[in-house]
């Protein structure tokens, strides 16, 4: 640039030289010396372009380079311009002799260092344009950009100067270079219309032609085609639009109005964007075929408005005419389950997400709606959490055990009463919504914790007992040995006594639980003892009595509802008392019947299982002329009988509830016993009170009846009652066996002798008759001392 301004006072400096110096006077020297300026100015603008030698020509950056290439170009050229405007000066108004110089040596070098740059500017041009195809997303066109950097790099890559205009080797290189371009570039063509014959859509067509035109390829026939396609498009949105109009397929997620204008605008925007770029890149439209698709188009774009507008009014209207669409109880009754119900309309929902959808389509919105957009986070939080209220109540109720229906009913019908609210007088625009959900969260939590204390005294402290005692054993059989019936007995008289009081003293503390559970009802329930009667503020003198006599009635008719509310809650709470009463029993006689059971089944009733050995220890006796048991079978009966009895007195120690005032008045009533063994938590007494104690609950009313009447443990009773029978004929058998031994003690030996001399035997006689008792010897000898039978076990010791 600096050169450029300095370029007229070289020319006159030069002049001037021509002039005075008698040197270069002549046409030959003042030419040698422009040849010499004209190679100077060559050599400083290739200095320009490679830093001096520092920089390749190609390994710059592109725009720098061009930059660079321009401004020696613009030097050259206004070189050449102010020497033919300073000759045609000089000889048109100072009337002096133009210098005499040949230009063709003067700029011939130049003017082919402008050539040479030139070339390399179109080189540079084709390459940008190129390098586009690696930035265009079509599939297979990257294999044309690699084919042209090959071709581009081969020729960055040759070892001349690409500046220096004496070197023809870059002429030969540049005509091979552009001829692969012009063949590369035929490729692209014909790349271009392999495409746009795969293209469906006139769209996809627009797009692809768009990133052909950035490439400078020449794409002018390739309009028509994609307006023909265009024409198809446009019958084919007729028709899907007559067909789906009534019922369009809808986006994920969108409301129905906004989905129809979605629809629309798409099917719009399909005819539309082909058209608008025909406007704008082409000329096309002029034509006659053109004139008839921009008036089909006209047609079809006035139907697809028409749709949305009618829709989009129609939508406006039926909003603006909504008559308060948050007016509605927040809660309803189910008709045939009365069960609470969120009563949270969901068309309230559907005109939040229209009115959303609208308002991102650029369309108008009724204020209306508007407000309720606003609101919908607090709608959709107050619905949760009604939704919560409501389903906590369910849980509770569901949570609740039958037997405490009766008595929580006071409190479920205070928290049914805050929930009922939401039935009449509440609203979803109601501002007092925070306060009944307090309110409901408050009711919900002292029922909670009501029901909470009350389950874990029914599942703990009563639950767990009842578990105990249905499991308590009440009988004490030998589990490896066996034990003598004598022995079995005196053990069980002691065993079923502590069982007994074991028992009556769990049965206390389930009675002392359930007066608990009582209290605790009474406490919350508002039943508590009888409060003394208030004094009555003295009336206003002026009152009439028609006023008094009201106002009595009314308060005699609330004393009347609080009786019999009482009445009710005293009713209930016997039913309490009976039905965990009726649980004890149940308990008992589960006891009852497993001891039974066992005893049954250690009996071999009705078979012995392989697991269980003998229990009762019996012996062979030898009661001349025959063999016993002892104890016989009758008196092992009669134990049985014993047992049993025994277990069923079990039942009989333990007192049925309410009789704690009778133990206290018979404890004091009989000498000798003491009150200690009945505390109010139902403790042991010491031992020597036990007895006592034991005497003073037979006396009371007791579960004994109602245990030794249960159908099952009458059947138990029944099938031990014949166990004797049943080993009868077992004993016999094994008894049986020794009945080949009797003649050792039912015959005289003194008279076996004489008869067996008296026929003057032999002396292998004689041996024959000893080996004969000499065997007998043996086997008794080898008996076994111990026979096990069932049950028995019979020592032959």
């Amino acid at each position: 640039v600096l050169m450029t301004q300095g370029i007229p006072h070289l020319i006159k400096s030069v002049q001037m030289i021509h002039r005075v110096s008698k040197y270069y006077n002549t046409s030959e020297r003042i030419t040698s010396l422009l040849i010499k300026v004209t190679n100077q100015m060559v050599t400083t603008c290739k200095a320009y372009i490679t830093d001096a030698g520092l920089n390749r020509l190609w390994d710059q950056e592109t725009p720098i380079v061009i930059g660079k290439i321009n401004e020696c170009i613009c030097l050259l050229k206004e070189y050449q311009k102010c020497f033919h405007e300073s000759r045609q000066e000089t000889s048109e108004h100072l009337g002096e002799r133009a210098l005499e110089v040949s230009e063709m040596y003067i700029f011939g070098k130049s003017e082919a260092f402008c050539r040479r740059l030139e070339k390399i500017m179109k080189m540079i041009a084709i390459e940008q344009n190129f390098n586009a195809l690696t930035q265009c997303a079509v599939e297979g066109i990257d294999l044309m950009a690699v084919k042209f950097k090959n071709i581009y790099h081969i020729f960055q890559k040759k070892p001349y100067d690409a500046l220096d205009p004496t070197v023809t080797e870059f002429d030969v290189d540049f005509v091979k270079f552009m001829s692969e371009v012009e063949r590369l570039e035929t490729q692209l063509q014909t790349f271009m219309r392999t495409c746009f014959r795969k293209i469906l859509s006139s769209q996809n067509s627009l797009q692809l032609l768009q990133r052909y035109r950035q490439l400078c390829l020449k794409i002018s026939c390739t309009v028509g085609c994609i307006l023909q396609h265009y024409v198809a498009e446009l019958e084919a949105t007729k028709k899907l639009y007559q067909t789906q109009k009534d019922d369009p397929p809808l986006a994920r997620n969108m409301p129905p109005i906004a989905g129809k204008i979605l629809w629309v605008r798409q099917l719009f925007r399909r005819i539309n964007e082909p058209i608008s770029y025909f406007h704008k890149h082409s000329d096309i439209l002029a034509s006659p075929e053109g004139k008839a698709v921009v008036q089909s188009y006209n047609k079809l774009a006035y139907v697809l408005v028409e749709f949305e507008v009618v829709y989009h009014d129609a939508w406006m209207k039926e909003i603006s005419q909504l008559q308060y669409p948050l007016q509605s109880t927040i809660l309803v009754r189910h008709p045939t389950t009365e069960q609470f119900l969120v009563n949270f309309d969901p068309q309230i929902l559907e005109i939040v997400r229209e009115t959303k959808c609208m308002m991102k389509l650029g369309l108008q919105v009724p204020e209306q709606a508007v407000k309720i957009a606003i609101i919908e986070n607090k709608l959709q939080s107050n619905k949760l959490q009604l939704e919560g209220v409501v389903q906590s109540y369910e849980d509770l109720r569901k949570r609740t055990p039958n037997i405490f229906v009766n008595l929580l009913a006071p409190k479920a019908e205070k928290m049914e009463g805050v929930l009922r609210q939401g039935l009449t007088m509440l609203t979803w625009a109601s501002v007092t919504l925070e306060t009944f959900f307090q309110e409901a969260e408050q009711a919900l939590h002292v029922f909670r914790q009501l029901l909470r204390r009350v389950t874990v005294i029914s599942d703990v402290r009563i639950g767990l007992l009842l578990k105990e005692i249905s499991s308590t054993s009440l009988v004490s059989l030998p589990v490896d040995g066996s034990i003598k019936i004598e022995d079995l007995l005196a053990d069980n008289e002691d065993y079923t006594k502590e069982c007994s009081e074991v028992l009556n003293i769990k049965s206390m503390r389930i009675e002392d639980a359930v007066e608990d559970l009582i209290d605790i009802f009474e406490r919350y329930c508002g039943f508590g003892p009888p409060k003394p009667p208030e004094t009555q503020a003295k009336r206003i003198a002026f009152e009439s009595k028609e006023k008094e006599k009201e106002k009595t009635e009314g308060s005699q008719s609330d004393d009347s509802k609080g009786s019999n509310k009482e009445e009710e809650f005293k009713k209930n709470c016997k039913d309490l008392l009976a039905y965990f009463s009726r649980r004890l029993l149940v308990s008992l006689q589960k006891a009852t019947r497993l001891s039974l059971d066992r005893v049954k089944r250690r009996m071999g009733l009705p078979t012995q299982p392989k697991d269980l050995a003998p229990f009762l220890k019996a012996e062979i006796h030898l009661d001349i002329p025959n063999l016993v048991i002892v104890p016989s079978l009758d008196d092992i009966q009669q134990a049985i009988n014993r047992l049993i009895h025994l277990t069923l007195e079990v039942s009989r120690g333990v007192a049925q509830w309410g009789q704690r005032h009778l133990q206290k008045s018979i404890l004091k009533t009989e000498p000798g016993t003491q009150q200690g063994g009945f505390g109010s938590q139902g403790k042991k007494g010491k031992k020597g009170e036990k007895g006592a104690d034991d005497k003073v609950v037979r006396k009371l009313k007791n579960f004994y009846a109602s245990v030794a009447e249960n159908e099952a443990i009458a059947k138990i009773i029944v099938l031990l009652s014949s166990a004797g029978n049943s080993l009868k004929q077992g004993v016999s058998e094994v008894l049986q066996e020794f009945d080949k031994y009797k003649v050792l003690w039912t015959e005289d030996k003194d008279t076996i002798f004489q008869e067996i001399f008296a026929t003057d035997p032999t002396v292998s006689e004689i041996k024959e008759e000893i080996i004969h008792y000499d065997t007998f010897e043996q086997e008794l000898k080898n008996l076994r001392p111990v026979i096990l039978l069932g049950p028995l076990e019979l020592h032959t010791g």
